[in-house]
């Protein structure tokens, strides 16, 4: 699929790209917060940043944890 073809199924079908298994759930929750077909519930990019920071302090404090066991 072009990118073209790609963005018209975004639009015209409301394609999403298919989250892999082993996404983490904070990061797949990110991401289809991003996608929402309703453009006023969207998350603004400095509300993705806090969202990132957020998940990566969670990442980190279970890499911490599995380390220290």
């Amino acid at each position: 699929m072009t990118a073209v073809q790609a963005a018209f199924a975004v639009v015209n079908k409301g394609a999403r790209p298919v989250i892999p298994n082993d996404c983490l759930p904070v990061i797949s929750n990110i991401m289809t917060c991003c996608w929402d077909f309703d453009p006023d519930k969207q998350p603004t990019f400095s509300q993705v940043v806090k969202m990132l920071e957020a998940a990566e302090i969670e990442i980190m404090t279970n890499v911490r944890r599995a380390h220290s066991d």
